[in-house]
């Protein structure tokens, strides 16, 4: 039955992740009624619930830990399903059992996503860096990509915001220094910087003052990464215990989620969650202006589902925010169109163009037996190097900024597993057993210790320009369990992001022989996401940093939202998150989507009454 909600609420948000959840609580601070649309289940799953599900998963995946179940590839029958990592690994091309269906000719989108409360910022790692002023201007400066509609300067005191919020950790002067950018006067981040691991102090000595990029001037300097992770007590949370498991879950809520905003946002009593609550339309009127969001609703959580909708309704509100996700926003404008003939936010046709990530090069090694790395402990990534992040090169090749990891060959490889299994099945697929030696007892933990005590990886996070051809569209075939329209995916990898790749593989080699580690990095040119480059063939993994699909710019013909996220075409609609943003720069990208959505939110209460 098609009913109107009839309680009254200044405004309507869609999804309670990053952007949702804390526009929310602001909005509620400032006395404001909110009503919030989550397509996921709600709250009533613990913390402790969702721990023990990724302690049980078979794979440790970012996606294992978060319902509906990530393993079971059946999208059709999921109410109210996602693209997982466990899609990408055994079924990316077969839209039977992924997500995501993907064009004919594509490149897999290699990112994942949580549809749930607090979104896909249950499994984000923590990083919380601010963008370089040339990040906003890329076009500009260096002929790339787009530019956006504000500077650094417009941002700078929502990006302070921002880490009060979340509780950021980190280094203000190191910050200022290495990424060349102002802080507001008198503002320090609200807890000092995660100490360096071991690790981190092993590499910094041999690397830190080396040139280590042919094209650019500046030496490599290990700093201290800012983190929305406890370095202490702080804010009734426990300090990180180096678990090595922030994505996708800390075991003791040291890392912050937006679960902790969405529980103080309904502390308020100004606003109500309501969970498995699908939208699926916009509602507009003649004059141009949202009167609604048609929703569907659902109970089953299980795949496949036994039942489907359970209802429909429509939530009415003055202002209107979708705060689903890059992919999700571009779903419900372009299903929109689809089921009601008209189109939404979409008079410049941008909606659902410019899709980015940060496609990752993936480095790994061994270092020297007398200088162990010691990794498996501490959070995932505790330092990196900055100061490559920008220059002149970027006229010819993305810019990248390296992680450097404390989680072992984990990510690359899938270890300790790996190489635990191949001394005893006399197997090689880590790299590490070239004479497939069958060990047991003493000879085979001092074979494998010896190993994973060395192990080092690095991640280049590198930066995609915005191209109009990696897009989202609707599938014409392919419907989840409620009967919406499935997402279907253009995405390809530019000359420009390849020799940004070819940059980083450079560099490995200088910081292999700098720390003297032997470089085990493996390329597959039969991988699905593989690429080839000046006779090289490379491999990139998804960062989880989906953009674009609804990019800010300063004009309708060229933009779907302004700098505000409001949307040129209705007055009363604002699309909040990564998706307006119009380049991505070499930084993780969750500050920055707080940032913007902090400042909507002024934008939002500056409304007429």
């Amino acid at each position: 039955m098609r009913t109107t909600r009839q309680e009254r609420y200044d405004a309507v948000i869609v999804g309670s992740g990053f952007a949702g959840a804390n526009m929310a609580l602001l909005l509620a601070r400032a006395g404001k009624r909110v009503l919030i649309l989550e397509a996921g289940p709600g709250l009533d799953t613990t913390h402790g619930e969702l721990f023990e599900r990724y302690l049980l998963a078979t794979i440790k995946t970012p996606t294992a830990p978060y319902p509906p179940d990530a393993g079971a590839l059946d999208p059709s029958r999921t109410n109210a399903p996602r693209p997982t990592t466990e899609a990408l690994l055994f079924a990316w091309n077969d839209p039977a059992r992924s997500y995501l269906e993907h064009a004919p000719g594509s490149l897999p989108f290699g990112s994942t996503s949580e549809r749930l409360a607090g979104g896909t910022g249950n499994h984000w790692m923590g990083t919380a860096i601010r963008m370089d002023g040339a990040d906003f201007a890329l076009h500009s400066t260096y002929g790339h990509g787009l530019d956006w509609p504000l500077g650094y300067d417009d941002l700078e005191p929502y990006y302070g915001q921002a880490e009060q919020l979340i509780g950021v950790a980190g280094d203000r002067a190191e910050q200022e220094e290495v990424n060349g950018i102002p802080y507001g006067a008198g503002y320090d981040y609200p807890q000092g910087s995660i100490p360096p691991s071991h690790g981190d102090r092993i590499f910094q000595a041999p690397v830190d003052g080396a040139a280590i990029a042919a094209d650019s001037p500046a030496v490599a300097r290990t700093t201290s990464t800012p983190a929305g992770r406890n370095a202490g007590p702080f804010m009734n949370r426990s300090p990180c215990r180096g678990s090595t498991s922030c994505t996708p879950i800390c075991p003791v809520r040291a890392k912050y989620d937006p679960r902790e905003a969405l529980r103080s946002a309904l502390e308020t009593g100004r606003v109500e969650l309501l969970a498995k609550a699908v939208v699926d339309a916009v509602h507009i009127d003649e004059a141009g202006a949202v009167t609604g969001l048609h929703y569907l609703t659902y109970d089953d959580v299980s795949v496949p589902a036994a039942t489907g909708r359970t209802g429909e309704a429509v939530a009415t509100a003055g202002v209107y925010v979708l705060a689903a996700h890059a992919i999700e926003n571009a779903r419900i404008l372009l299903n929109t169109e689809r089921v009601t003939g008209r189109p939404v936010a979409n008079s410049s046709g941008f909606v659902g163009r410019h899709l980015m990530d940060h496609p990752v090069y993936l480095a790994w090694g061994l270092m020297p037996a007398a200088a162990p790395f010691y990794g498996y402990r501490g959070p995932q990534s505790t330092s990196g190097i900055e100061t490559l992040r920008d220059g002149p090169f970027r006229r010819r090749r993305a810019a990248w900024r390296i992680e450097i990891g404390n989680g072992g060959w984990t990510w690359p490889i899938g270890d300790p597993y790996v190489t635990g299994a191949d001394f005893i099945y006399g197997r090689n697929d880590s790299g590490t057993n070239p004479e497939r030696s069958i060990l047991s007892n003493r000879q085979y933990r001092e074979a494998v210790n010896g190993i994973l005590t060395r192990q080092l990886r690095l991640a280049f996070l590198v930066e995609q320009e915005a191209d109009p051809s990696n897009r989202v569209e609707l599938s014409d075939t392919w419907t989840d369990n409620l009967g919406i329209a499935r997402p279907r995916i253009r995405y390809g990898v530019s000359e420009y992001v390849r020799a940004g790749f070819a940059s980083a593989r450079a560099a490995t080699t200088r910081i292999m022989d700098l720390l003297g580690a032997t470089d085990h990095t493996m390329t597959s040119a039969t991988a699905p996401a593989a690429f080839r480059h000046d006779g090289q063939d490379y491999n990139y993994r998804g960062a989880g940093h989906m953009c674009g699909t609804h990019v800010m710019g300063n004009a309708p013909a060229d933009s779907v939202v302004n700098a505000w996220q409001r949307t040129w075409d209705h007055p009363n609609l604002y699309l909040a998150g990564c998706g307006s943003m119009p380049s991505v720069g070499t930084q993780n990208p969750t500050l920055t989507m707080l940032a913007l959505a902090c400042r909507t939110v002024d934008d939002i209460l500056a409304r007429p009454a």
